[in-house]
């Protein structure tokens, strides 16, 4: 924990915590993030944290692709691509690219890259396994 580089190229801003939040407009009502989303730059390259192997590329209704690494008993999770270099059963290396962060033309281009870590099911702070 703690020394994984960050899944991003370039500079980031994280702009949603993992954990449960107050909604923004509604009192009560709360959300969970299952990770975290980043604010990248427009085509930010996305890269593997940790050696491991593609276990899944997938698109979702509503969100992009996700790209979902195993590394033994725990996954990370990468979402929101616009672009994926890798496919299921590739072997990876820390570092490597795995595609490029989607910019939202809805949303006056941000570009916002969700990153999750697991182990098995149970979902974990991805802050406490990055660099600071």
């Amino acid at each position: 924990k703690g020394k994984l580089p960050f899944p991003v190229s370039g500079k980031y801003t994280i702009v949603k915590r993992f954990g449960r939040h107050k909604h923004p407009t509604l009192p009560h009502v709360e959300t969970t993030n299952s990770g975290i989303d980043m604010a990248t730059a427009a085509g930010a390259s996305v890269r593997t944290v940790f050696d491991g192997e593609v276990s899944a590329v997938f698109r979702p209704e509503g969100y992009n692709t996700v790209v979902v690494i195993r590394h033994g008993s725990h996954m990370t999770v990468y979402a929101n691509l616009a672009s994926v270099s890798v496919s299921s059963g590739q072997k990876v290396k820390a570092g490597q690219n795995i595609g490029t962060v989607f910019s939202d033309p809805n949303d006056n281009g941000r570009s916002i890259l969700h990153f999750e870590v697991r182990d098995g099911r149970q979902k974990e702070n991805p802050e406490l396994w990055l660099r600071k």
